[in-house]
């Protein structure tokens, strides 16, 4: 008899995928960290100024995503694939190998799209590498207003 390995029940971390620890205990999963912490980037970033320095280690940590995504979303893919021979799957809406067919090429989709991100976070970082600030002191003007 094989036994099937449930990703839900994988750590990674101590974190899972779905939101539990090794105790058993809620917490927040992998995707929902990601997507809290740029969240909370949107929230940081939407009222003042963000010098290049500051920008470019955003975008160093941020085009990590966009080159580790395509691999994450490929394997998603094909985890959904594997499924179908490994669960006895069910789908209210129809046969679930088409709702995985159309998944999976969306998936596909997603990942390339993802690739293309990387690459423009990073051309992003190099634009603004050289780039760098005077402090302020007594002598500089305030910022405008709107900041």
């Amino acid at each position: 008899m094989t036994t099937t390995v449930h990703v839900e029940n994988l750590l990674y971390g101590g974190r899972a995928l779905v939101g539990f620890t090794e105790e058993g205990e809620r917490v927040a999963g992998w995707a929902e960290v990601a997507y809290e912490s740029i969240r909370a980037i949107n929230h940081l970033t939407s009222h003042c100024p963000i010098p290049a320095p500051t920008a470019y280690r955003i975008l160093g940590d941020l085009k990590g995503v966009g080159h580790l995504l395509p691999q994450a979303l490929e394997q998603l893919a094909r985890g959904l694939q594997a499924s179908l021979e490994a669960f006895d799957v069910y789908d209210h809406r129809g046969h679930p190998g088409e709702s995985v067919a159309e998944a999976i090429g969306l998936l596909c989709r997603a990942a390339r799209k993802a690739a293309d991100l990387g690459q423009l976070l990073e051309d992003a970082q190099a634009a603004i590498s050289e780039q760098g600030y005077r402090q302020f002191d007594e002598t500089t003007p305030e910022l405008p207003g709107e900041w």
